[in-house]
């Protein structure tokens, strides 16, 4: 296959078709190579076509981020159809209305607190009957009274009707009586409940007599007992405490008795106290009513 030029018209001649010029050709190569250049940069030719009307087309950088505004770019109006907040136009707020029915809280309506609870009444009376004097020949009542806060009076009157001391095989009986008080404390603050500290003082006289003779027999105790007391249905009342006293009349005493074979003795009554020494044992197991 050969090619010849013409020398005259400039023409390409090639054994097939009919002879082109060379410019034509030239041009249309050209253009193939710059067709195919652009697209190979990844390059797109920029739209000439209008936005729509009342639509902005985006602004910013690649990447979807929104553009950094400068400081003194203007805020967005408020958007139609809301309106206006009152006190961005200088006006007071309007005041909130209450939503009652609804858990404190809520829509800003706190409930009131509630009244506090009734005062439980104290109790100022307390009438007792000791029963375990009764083992030893004493009935012995007790009338309490609360007068300030803490603090009570107890007055204890008692009837003397028999004592270890008496021996009827000799014909020696006792009898007597005493009054005795004492100054309670109560530790749980409220009176005639609860556990107490209370102080003690006394006096009791007790007549011993035989058949032939008689001899009285005192006794001033000072002493302190700790015990409690409960209250149940609200008055029952169960009272119970130990101490220790000391008798300052605390003697032998002796007079004359008729022996039981029929001849005079002499009848001895001891020292009080668990040894002879004064010191005795205070007790206390006391039912009753408080009011």
């Amino acid at each position: 296959m050969f090619v010849r030029q013409s020398g005259l018209t400039g023409a390409i001649q090639v054994p097939h078709g009919p002879p082109r010029p060379a410019g034509f050709v030239v041009f249309g190569a050209a253009l193939a190579v710059a067709s195919l250049a652009g697209p190979a940069r990844g390059q797109t030719p920029p739209s000439t076509s209008p936005s729509p009307s009342g639509s902005a087309s985006p602004a910013g950088p690649p990447g979807g981020y929104p553009p950094s505004m400068p400081p003194s770019y203007p805020p967005p109006a408020p958007s139609p159809g809301y309106p206006p907040n009152g006190a961005q136009q200088g006006q007071p707020p309007p005041p909130q209305q209450p939503n009652y029915g609804q858990p404190a809280g809520f829509g800003g309506y706190t409930e009131p607190p509630l009244p506090p609870p009734p005062r439980r009444s104290e109790l100022s009376w307390s009438i007792r009957f000791q029963m375990l004097d009764l083992l030893f020949g004493r009935a012995t009542g007790e009338v309490e009274y609360a007068f300030a806060g803490p603090f009570s009076v107890v007055l204890m009157p008692e009837y003397v009707f028999a004592n270890p001391g008496q021996d009827r095989a000799y014909g020696v009986t006792a009898s007597g009586g005493g009054l005795a008080g004492e100054l309670g404390f109560w530790v749980e603050g409220r009176p005639l409940r609860g556990y107490f500290l209370k102080a003690h003082a006394g006096y009791r006289s007790i007549k011993f007599k035989s058949s032939v003779d008689e001899v009285s027999v005192p006794a001033t105790q000072i002493g302190a007992m700790f015990g409690s007391q409960s209250i149940y249905g609200g008055w029952f009342t169960l009272s119970g405490g130990f101490g220790v006293v000391y008798d300052f009349q605390s003697q032998d005493r002796a007079f004359a008795a008729i022996h039981p074979t029929g001849g005079p003795v002499r009848y001895t009554i001891g020292a009080s106290g668990l040894f002879g020494n004064g010191f005795d044992l205070l007790s206390q197991l006391a039912i009753g009513g408080s009011f």
